[in-house]
């Protein structure tokens, strides 16, 4: 079984540029969507006229000099180019100031956080995650990071030692097990001096690869 903490992939991971990962997202595709639900503001400040713009997760870390609804829309827009399955996104932009304001809401515990979020329809963990992430959300200490389904498959397969706590971990129960993949993640970063942000992408670019 392959370890994260032990060369090479340990050097692997602490070169990743993760802050640099970047979504290319088409403003054609979108425009409909927003000015059916009335969100052309964000839609435009975020676009600004170009046909194109690539979003960051630096970018989303940070957002600077826009509101939080603009910031919001870009990181469903990262986490979802081309739109999200059944065509939930309409749903996300008809809501976007409410799920925005709950997604940077400051100081709730886990629970609260998902549960509020979870009661617009369609946002699952996959979701909430890119969005407590990206508000720079920290719960039980450990700062929040995505969990989709492709890194729920790979702690699944029990390949790598260092993600052994985490087994049993899946969708069903993947809200409940969160704070657990945090701290496991924080205590995996802190003993390779590598970022949990790092090891998350690493784990969802090539966990499967090795």
């Amino acid at each position: 079984m392959p370890y994260l903490n032990h060369p090479p992939i340990q050097q692997l991971i602490r070169a990743i540029p993760v802050a640099e990962h970047s979504v290319e997202v088409e403003a054609a595709f979108w425009l409909p969507f927003s000015a059916a639900a009335d969100r052309l503001g964000e839609h435009h400040a975020l676009f600004a006229g170009q046909a194109t713009v690539r979003i960051s997760r630096q970018w989303l870390h940070d957002a600077p000099q826009v509101s939080v609804t603009t910031r919001c829309l870009a990181i469903l827009l990262w986490g979802y180019p081309s739109g999200a399955r059944g065509d939930l996104h309409r749903g996300w932009l008809e809501n976007l100031p409410q799920i925005a304001a709950a997604a940077s809401q400051p100081g709730l515990a886990w629970a609260d956080y998902y549960a509020q979020l979870h009661a617009f329809g369609g946002l699952g963990i996959s979701t909430i995650s890119k969005l407590a992430c990206f508000f720079r959300q920290s719960f039980a200490g450990s700062p929040a990071l995505v969990l989709d389904l492709r890194i729920m498959r790979v702690i699944a397969a029990g390949r790598w030692v260092e993600l052994g706590p985490l087994h049993g971990l899946a969708y069903a129960n993947a809200h409940v097990r969160y704070v657990d993949y945090l701290a496991t993640m924080g205590a995996i970063a802190a003993a390779g001096n590598i970022s949990a942000e790092q090891i998350e992408f690493f784990l969802f670019a090539l966990g499967e690869a090795f």
